[in-house]
């Protein structure tokens, strides 16, 4: 896509500016009348004045031939670091132009300057036409009128596009979807509405991609502003679009391509957090809203901190956190992908930065401890103040299951579920559900952003999912984390007090955790080999199966779960069905269905099921307990399968190897010190305490076995 570039002074002081749609920024700069029309039409006369591109032009500088949009912002940055040292329109138009040459791609990529040729690029910036007066329609009376609709159409795709961050192609689709009638809405209206909009401090356009900053002559990086990759993920390819040879980001190439020469449409929230959602002075006390969800001590405890913390005045938001544990923190989310404003300011420089910087709050739960129960109060004080609330989860599954559960906890609300199947993509909800790549759509659109599983794949180590989590934050807005096995630096802080939380070390029915136990096998691998099970693992297996309990079998490579269920399949009785699946079976859903509906008694697994999986009666045999993939957190979720029925909140866990790793010990040892904790603190039930002991005893009896 191209857009027009030009100069204006405004009192005196130069500036530059991109536009898209030139007649509609020439009658802004210069006719009165327009825009007393549009501004009051569009309900902002006096509103934002902050965050609009100047008012009216004293003088314009336009250059008549358009440009692509990825060189037009980057000759308009550079042009507004200089336009302090501008003396006159002479002056003006050289500085114009030579930012131009200087945005050109063969001043940081001299071997592109051969395509560049070919596709027209290579030559002088182009004329500058001096524009001193324009008014906008013939008559005075229609000109109104279609100052007014277009106005309207202006203030129409600001409240449908609020919140969001979008390409062209996806805002003209929501528009069309959500908003207003596609028929009376061209291609060429839409730019003009849009443009409208952005000078009205409404909508920020601006390039998918633009190039961070550099030393003149050397090669200026750059970064794809609606995911956050950086050049290590940049293609530069010849566009058609724009004609020249731009850059297209290849981390988010599944959600569209984002290229150079793509605009990109943010959406400003209107007035800001502060404005948008009321204080909690008129809330009834934390105590008596809890009340509603039916929580356990435990879980009370913990929400009631985290609302607190939720709930602290407006502006009192590092209250009791020095200025020096303020960095510490942002450094920390910084590394974490769970930054907010003022650290992403350094990751993207248009990306603005509005309020405070505020850390996060990390609810730290055992598995099965009732996390969702707890999110739905902090959702439920956001929407009683007028607020909205976003649930980032890593995974489509989690949305699914989630969704039913939160349209029946909040039924005046309206809630959107967003993964890649979904039909509510351009939904304006009050609740939305995303998976984290849907969240890359969304820029400082919500007061509350929960994001559930941060240490599950793919979102663990992801640096462009955590900077769509981080984004979607309005300014002043709240993080909350969730997560039974948080990563050791958020841990480490918790501990220090560097990082607000609550820990929730016991499950929603009082009783303790099931400890591992460790059995000594050989590995899978060589069992298959042997067509052999070890008597130890045998037997244990066969007492789960007397039991009643169905069993999961967790072992750490696809290729081994067939072989594994066909060796366990010569040791279970025969009305012990036997079933496997992994991330590469077509038929996971189905085989899952078939397990929680015991028609299959054991099933042979990866980690792919370590989380979001819930059978009432049963037991897990993590074999080969000592891989490499198997760390302390999926150590730990794959014990939290068992024990999580109030009917058999005793399962049993066996943590089968050649021989103890140090991820075993931590989880093990994590497991037990969060016993400890619970029974320190009350809640376990007293009349668990004696199982407690003998489950320990037990523990120890069978270690090293």
């Amino acid at each position: 896509m191209k857009g027009y570039l030009y100069a204006f002074a405004e009192g005196g002081r130069w500036a530059a500016c991109v536009t898209i749609s030139r007649e509609v920024d020439l009658a802004y700069r210069f006719d009165d009348d327009f825009r007393r029309a549009v501004e009051a039409e569009a309900g902002c006369d006096g509103e934002g004045a902050a965050r609009r591109p100047g008012g009216r032009a004293d003088v314009v500088l336009l250059l008549d031939e358009p440009l692509p949009l990825g060189i037009a912002f980057a000759a308009a940055e550079l042009f507004a670091r200089r336009a302090g040292r501008v003396q006159g329109e002479a002056g003006a138009a050289r500085l114009l132009r030579a930012c131009v040459r200087e945005a050109e791609p063969r001043s940081g990529w001299p071997g592109l300057a051969g395509l560049n040729r070919s596709f027209g690029r290579e030559q002088p910036a182009g004329d500058v036409r001096r524009i001193a007066a324009v008014r906008f329609g013939q008559a005075s009376a229609s000109g109104e009128r279609e100052a007014r609709a277009l106005a309207a159409a202006a203030r129409e795709a600001a409240a449908a596009l609020e919140g969001r961050a979008l390409l062209r192609s996806e805002a003209l689709a929501l528009l069309g979807a959500a908003g207003p009638a596609p028929a009376r809405w061209s291609a060429a209206f839409a730019d003009a509405a849009l443009q409208l909009a952005a000078l009205l401090g409404r909508l920020r356009l601006g390039s998918a991609i633009a190039r961070g900053d550099g030393v003149r002559g050397r090669r200026r990086k750059r970064r794809c502003l609606r995911c956050g990759s950086g050049e290590a993920h940049m293609r530069r390819t010849p566009c058609a679009a724009c004609g020249s040879v731009c850059a297209y980001c290849e981390a988010c190439l599944l959600l569209g391509r984002c290229r150079e020469c793509t605009l990109l449409i943010s959406g400003i929230p209107e007035g800001g957090a502060s404005v948008r959602m009321r204080t909690a002075d008129e809330l009834p006390p934390i105590p008596a809203r809890l009340e509603r969800w039916g929580l356990s001590p435990a879980q009370s405890d913990a929400a009631a901190a985290a609302l607190r913390w939720l709930e602290s005045a407006d502006g009192d938001t590092d209250r009791g956190i020095s200025g020096q544990l303020q960095q510490t923190v942002a450094r920390m989310a910084s590394r974490l992908g769970i930054a907010g404003a003022a650290a992403r300011k350094q990751t993207a420089r248009s990306v603005h930065t509005y309020g405070a910087e505020r850390p996060p709050f990390l609810l730290w739960a055992v598995t099965g401890a009732g996390k969702t129960e707890m999110m739905f109060t902090l959702i439920d004080s956001v929407l009683a103040r007028g607020g909205k609330a976003m649930v980032a989860t890593p995974r489509r599954d989690v949305v699914l299951e989630l969704e039913p559960r939160i349209r029946k906890a909040f039924p005046e609300h309206t809630v959107a579920a967003l993964h890649g199947a979904s039909r509510e993509k351009w939904t304006n909800a009050d609740i939305t559900l995303a998976t984290t790549h849907q969240a890359i759509r969304f820029e400082a659109g919500f007061e509350l952003v929960v994001i559930d599983e941060l240490d599950a794949f793919p979102y663990h180590n992801n640096p462009m999912l955590q900077y769509a989590a981080a984004k979607c934050v309005m300014p002043g807005g709240h993080r909350v984390l969730l997560s039974a096995t948080p990563p050791a630096q958020l841990r480490r802080a918790a501990a220090r007090g560097r990082l607000p939380h609550a820990r929730i070390p016991v499950r929603f029915h009082g009783f303790p955790l099931p400890v591992p136990v460790e059995i000594r096998v050989p590995p899978v691998r060589e069992m298959i080999r042997r067509r052999s099970v070890p008597d130890k693992l045998r037997k244990a297996i066969a007492a789960s199966l007397s039991r009643g309990a169905q069993v999961f079998v967790f072992v750490p490579r696809i290729s081994d779960t067939g072989p594994a269920a066909t060796l366990l399949g010569t040791i279970c009785p025969p009305d012990a069905v036997i079933g496997y699946t992994s991330s590469q079976d077509e038929q996971r859903t189905e085989t899952v269905m078939r397990f929680r509906r015991r028609e299959l008694r054991v099933l042979v697994t990866t980690t792919i099921l370590e989380r979001g999986v819930t059978i009432p009666r049963s037991d897990v045999f993590v074999l080969d307990a000592d891989a490499p993939l198997f760390d302390e957190a999926s150590l730990e979720q794959m014990a939290g399968r068992a024990g999580r029925s109030k009917d058999d909140p005793h399962g049993r866990v066996y943590f089968c190897a050649p021989h103890a790793t140090r991820a075993q010990r931590a989880a093990i040892r994590q497991i037990r010190e969060m016993n400890a904790l619970a029974a320190a603190r009350g809640y376990i039930r007293k009349e668990t305490h004696a199982a407690v002991g003998k489950q320990e005893a037990r523990a120890g009896g069978m270690m090293h076995r």
